[in-house]
This record gives C-alpha cells, structure tokens and sequence, in this order.
C-alpha cells in the first residue's frame, strides 16, 4: 500500500551538505534515513534539525514558487535537494513576506493538476475550508526551517520519502 510522498527539510552545516553532495546518492539517501528521518537518529530534532511535511508540501512550494516576485524568479531553488547556508538566507527573506492571502490569491487549482503538482488532482475537489485548513501549515513548516538555518548560518536539504 503506498500511502504517499512526505517531505522533510533538515537543517545542517554547508560542510555537512557539501559532503552529502560527494557521497553516492543511494548511501546519502541512506544516511539521512539513518540520522535524519529516524526518531533515534543522531541528528533528529523536530523543528530543530527536522521539519517534516505531510503529503501538501508540494502544493505550497509550487504557490510559493509562484509567488516569486524577484527577477531572478530566485524561489525556484526550492525544486533543488541541496540549499547551501546564503541560498537559505535569501529564501527565508523572500518567505517572510508571503502570507495566507499572497498564496491564495495566487492558487490554481485546475493548473496546479495541470502542471502535475504533488497531490493536486486528489485535492482539487476539495472545498476551500478544507483545502486551506490541510495546506497552510506547509507554510509555516517552510518558514520555520528556513528562519532556523538562516539564525544558525546553516543550510537545508530536501528529502522526500
């Protein structure tokens, strides 16, 4: 039974992704299962070194992304795996300034299906109480973990699952 894809954003030193980033990609999906993604991992603090995300997680990127106002359309690093420390910096300035209303003013539903966002068909039927009651909290979990790294001068790593 496949019960979905989940997101965690974990929060670590440049050094430490930098050796992730030189590691075979199934041993640096293994050691993030390990130390991570694991309750008993050496490095498993919730909202700390940990921030994990229900199966929405996908659907707010893509309305963050879509929120972008930069020229650079700099938010598009959030499709990245690997978000060094100044990356992160520059994302938490740009998420402070989006709020509920910028994401549902920019929301889509039929496209986000369209452009075959994680989870976006199975929602699309969903009236928007529900909707919005499921998906906001995805925000603060971005926003969280990226003003962490920022205040630790750390960066963070995607990690799906």
């Amino acid at each position: 039974m496949n019960l979905g894809i989940v997101c965690e954003l974990y929060r670590m030193s440049d050094s430490k992704i930098e050796e992730l980033k030189k590691m075979e990609s199934q041993i640096a999906e293994e050691f993030l299962d390990d130390h991570f993604a694991n309750v008993l991992g050496e490095y498993h603090k919730e909202n700390d070194t940990v921030f994990s995300m229900d199966k929405g997680w996908d659907i707010v990127r893509f309305l963050i992304k879509q929120n972008d106002r930069t020229e650079d359309r700099f938010l598009k690093i959030l499709d990245s795996k690997y978000i060094e420390s100044g990356k992160a910096k520059r994302v938490n300035e740009l998420l402070y300034g989006i709020n509920s209303d910028e994401l549902k003013e920019v929301c889509d539903r039929k496209l986000m299906s369209e452009m075959q966002v994680y989870l976006a068909k199975r929602l699309e039927d969903w009236n928007e109480q529900n909707f919005w009651n499921y998906i906001l909290p995805h925000l603060e979990t971005y926003k969280k973990a990226f003003q962490k790294a920022e205040e630790l001068n750390h960066g963070i790593v995607f990690h799906f699952h």
